[in-house]
């Protein structure tokens, strides 16, 4: 039971860092476009600051996914 388990949350380990991989750059064209003035202006730079926070944002959020996801698999108790 305790290796299903450990497979079951390995996987899931897998999965979050795949996922983590795949979305870490999804406000990265937002962001480029927007220092290299694609809108200018007060409205631009009020987006071109929330896109950027909201990338570091996002970038926290997916590091504390990938790394809760391995402390929990650490913390399982290794097989006999």
């Amino acid at each position: 039971m305790a290796d299903l388990d450990r497979d079951a949350l390995r996987a899931a380990a897998e999965r979050i860092q795949r996922l983590s991989d795949e979305h870490w750059w999804a406000l990265t064209p937002s962001c480029r476009l927007m220092e290299n003035d694609a809108w200018v202006g007060p409205a631009g730079s009020r987006f071109g600051e929330q896109v950027h926070a909201d990338q570091r944002e996002l970038h926290e959020m997916l590091r504390q996914a990938v790394q809760s996801a391995n402390q929990k698999l650490a913390s399982l108790p290794d097989r006999p």
